[in-house]
């Protein structure tokens, strides 16, 4: 019997192509056209300075699309353009050209790993990363998403490094230290690592990916009922993400709550109806008869003690004196 559940991923995204002719952006979307002609970059220090101009460049054509032609400047807000369009491939070939122009800038290879990854090339988005950082040791958000390029790339013990760097340089933020929990499962410390989701929550208590990871580790581990109340948390808090609600029903499948189980799996596939791990466990658990003796559950009540426990988890330990 199979089981699919996920913690914390990176979305990908469609590509479409884009055009960069004398500084102006033509992203083609079938009868759509888009066009950004702001030259000015948001990292230029102050009104008057010198823009760097940066060379010419052209990206190989493939039969998929066209050739990416770049004539004249790239701003930091043409490649930016491109990246919050999701046209990742396309973005980073401009914030690779803008980085040849800018070697000086580390939000700029910030980008291009950014960029990077998200198209698929963990190696250069590596680079990319430990070139920002070279350029500005304190960038926590190279040191995050070097971290988990690295994670990706099954370097735990590396990407450890680079989030303890951002947990000594931000200690407010729950991100590293969800981030340290996805090291530590991978190293196998699972003590650990439920610890750190543990602190994550404890500093920020509506980080719903913190509460996805504890509760999929609880699932691993075989801590089903303990699995409910993050879970339970996570979809309370954002009933928009298909993997909560998919988690949340593989916790309460195990714990013999199939009714429940079904709805869950159904409230996922509600959101994204191609999400194969929920499709899997749905066609699994559907037809099972529910067992009358088996307690139903408040999924409101369990996500309110759940914060109780979190509550409590930040209450000071009593110091005693021998």
């Amino acid at each position: 019997m199979s089981y699919q559940f996920s913690i914390e991923r990176p979305s990908r995204s469609v590509r479409f192509p884009v055009l960069v002719l004398g500084g102006i952006v033509c992203a083609v979307i079938a009868a759509y056209t888009f066009a950004a002609c702001n030259d000015r970059s948001p990292d230029q220090a102050a009104a008057g300075e010198t823009v760097m101009t940066t060379p010419a460049a052209t990206v190989t054509a493939t039969a998929e699309k066209p050739a990416l032609v770049i004539s004249g400047p790239v701003s930091f807000e043409m490649a930016d353009s491109a990246y919050r369009a999701r046209r990742y491939d396309d973005a980073t070939a401009l914030f690779q050209v803008y980085t040849e122009g800018r070697p000086t800038n580390p939000w700029g290879f910030y980008m291009l790993g950014l960029s990077a990854w998200k198209s698929g090339d963990r190696a250069q988005a590596e680079s990319a990363f430990v070139q920002a950082l070279a350029l500005d040791s304190t960038h926590v958000k190279s040191h995050l998403n070097l971290s988990r390029v690295l994670l990706e790339g099954e370097q735990p013990e590396s990407a450890l490094v680079h989030i303890e760097a951002a947990i000594a340089l931000d200690s407010t933020s729950s991100e590293p230290l969800r981030l340290q929990g996805r090291a530590f499962e991978a190293l196998g410390k699972t003590d650990d690592a439920i610890a750190a989701y543990q602190r994550a929550i404890v500093t920020n208590d509506s980080d719903v990916w913190a509460l996805n990871n504890l509760g999929a580790l609880y699932i691993r581990l075989e801590r089903f009922e303990d699995a409910i109340g993050p879970l339970a948390r996570a979809v309370e808090l954002d009933d928009k993400v298909a993997t909560f609600h998919n988690n949340l029903g593989m916790a309460l499948e195990r714990t013999g709550r199939f009714g429940d189980a079904v709805n869950a799996y159904r409230a996922a596939l509600a959101i994204e109806g191609t999400y194969g791990k929920a499709v899997a466990n749905l066609q699994r658990v559907e037809t099972v008869k529910q067992d009358p003796t088996v307690t139903p559950v408040d999924l409101s009540e369990r996500s309110k003690r759940f914060q109780e426990e979190v509550d409590r988890w930040r209450e000071p330990v009593a110091m005693t004196t021998p």
